[in-house]
C-alpha cells in the first residue's frame, strides 16, 4: 500500500477532451501515479473527456445544468444572491453529483479545479471534508463577480487553495483585502515528451507558430498585424505562419473570431496555415520544428502551457506582457506590449536574422522550462511536504 495520499480529480464540470483542465489533470496523475499515488477523476458521463490512466467516475452534472449552460438571467440571479450571502442557486450547485460520489467513496484529497465559477459551489463540499482536505486549484483569475464578503466566504470553505501562478495568488490576497495561509502557489509543469534532446539551431524557413483556443482574448490577430508589418518593410525571407487550434477546443464548428482571421491572413502575402486543433501529443513535434512560438494575449493569462512547453522544445516565445506569460517566460522571451504589434514584429525580425540571439533564447528557454515539473506540482496539490 502507498503512504502517499490518495487523489480525487475533480476537472470542470461538462469539460471536453483537449480542453486546459483536462489536461492538467491529466499530467498531475499521471505523474502522481508515476511516484507510486493513487489518483481518481470524477467526469461528465455525457462529454469525451477521458483520463485512462486513473481511476475513472462518472457522473450526470446535467442533473443541476439540464442545458449544459445558464441562460443570462440565471447568472444573474446567482450574482444577486452571492451579494446577499447566499450560495449561488444555479452554478452553486453544478458539482453536487461529484460531492456525492466523493462523500461516499472519500479521498484524502479533493483537488477541485477552478473553471466557470466551480469555487461558487466551496460551501456545498463541507460534507465532504469530513473526511477529505478540500484543495481549490485555480488556473485563471477568480470571477470579478465575486465581491470581498463573498470571495472571503468561499475561500474559507476550502482546507486549501492552490495557485498555479504567484500574480494570481497576489491578485486574490488584493481582493480579499488580507493574506491567508491556505493560499499558496503551485506552477505548472512541462511534459517530458517537449523538451528538445540536442541544442538546436535555427532553420533556413522562419515557421512562427500559435497553438491555443480561437478567441479574440487571445490575440491571434496581432501575429498576423505584425506580419503585414514585416512584409511592410520587405518581409523576413521564407517566412511561414501556423495557426494551431480552433473553437472550444476543436467542439464546434468555426466562430466569427475564425473567420475575421482567415479573412485577415487571406490578405498577406506570407504564407499562413490554418492547421485546426491538434491533439496535445502532437504539440512536441509542432513546437520542435518551429522557429518562434508567439502567444500574443490581450488577457491575463494564468501559466500558461503552452509558453513552457515551446521552451522546452527550444523554440523561443514572442509573446505580451500578459502577467502570466512573463512569470512563465522570465527573462528569456521577447515580450511585448498587450496589442503592440510593432514592437511583436521587431521581436520576430530579430530573432529570424540573428542567429546567435536565437541560439541563445533556444538554450535558455530549454533551462528555464526544466524548472517547472509534474512531479513536483503533483506532490505539492497532494499536500506532501518537498
Amino acid at each position: 500500500m502507498s503512504s502517499l495520499p490518495t487523489v480525487a480529480h475533480v476537472p470542470m464540470a461538462l469539460s471536453v477532451q483537449g480542453s486546459t483542465l483536462i489536461t492538467v489533470a491529466t499530467q498531475v496523475g499521471r505523474a502522481y501515479t508515476a511516484q507510486g499515488g493513487v489518483s481518481s477523476v470524477v467526469l461528465s458521463d455525457n462529454r469525451d473527456a477521458r483520463i485512462p490512466e486513473l481511476s475513472q467516475i462518472f457522473v450526470d452534472y446535467t442533473q443541476n445544468c439540464p442545458r449544459e449552460w445558464f441562460t443570462k438571467s440565471e447568472l444573474g440571479v446567482d450574482l444577486a444572491a452571492g451579494r446577499l450571502g447566499l450560495l449561488r442557486p444555479h452554478y452553486g450547485r453544478v458539482y453536487d453529483p461529484a460531492i456525492a460520489v466523493l462523500e461516499a467513496e472519500p479521498a484524502d484529497v479533493v483537488l477541485l479545479y477552478e473553471g466557470h465559477y466551480a469555487s461558487a459551489t466551496l460551501p456545498r463540499w463541507r460534507r465532504v471534508r469530513e473526511s477529505s482536505q478540500v484543495c481549490l486549484y485555480v488556473h485563471n483569475p477568480l470571477s470579478r463577480t465575486y465581491g470581498r464578503r463573498e470571495l472571503r466566504r468561499l475561500i474559507d470553505s476550502a482546507d486549501r487553495v492552490a495557485f498555479c501562478a504567484e500574480h494570481l495568488m497576489r491578485d486574490t490576497e488584493r481582493r480579499l483585502g488580507r493574506s491567508d495561509p491556505r493560499l499558496e502557489v503551485v506552477h505548472n509543469g512541462v511534459e517530458h515528451s517537449f523538451f528538445a534532446k540536442v541544442a538546436r539551431r535555427p532553420t533556413e524557413e522562419f515557421v512562427v507558430v500559435f497553438a491555443g483556443n480561437f478567441s479574440e482574448q487571445k490575440g491571434i490577430h496581432v501575429l498576423l498585424e505584425a506580419v503585414a508589418l514585416l512584409e511592410g518593410h520587405g518581409g523576413i525571407p521564407r517566412m511561414r505562419v501556423r495557426i494551431v487550434g480552433g473553437s472550444r477546443y476543436g467542439d464546434g464548428a468555426p466562430n466569427e473570431y475564425e473567420y475575421k482571421l482567415r479573412s485577415q491572413a487571406s490578405s498577406l502575402a506570407t504564407p499562413v496555415e490554418f492547421t485546426g486543433w491538434t491533439p496535445h501529443d502532437e504539440l512536441p513535434a509542432i513546437f520542435s520544428n518551429a522557429s518562434a512560438v508567439c502567444l500574443p494575449s490581450l488577457w491575463s493569462e494564468g501559466f500558461p502551457l503552452v509558453a513552457l512547453e515551446a521552451m522546452a522544445s527550444g523554440t523561443p516565445v514572442a509573446c505580451s506582457d500578459s502577467p502570466g506569460m512573463m512569470e512563465a517566460v522570465g527573462d528569456v522571451g521577447f515580450v511585448h506590449h498587450m496589442g503592440n504589434a510593432e514592437a511583436l514584429a521587431e521581436h520576430l525580425s530579430a530573432l529570424a536574422t540573428d542567429a546567435e540571439t536565437w541560439r541563445q533564447r533556444s538554450g535558455a528557454g530549454i533551462a528555464r522550462a526544466s524548472r517547472f515539473t509534474w512531479e513536483a506540482a503533483a506532490m505539492r496539490l497532494a499536500g506532501v511536504p518537498q
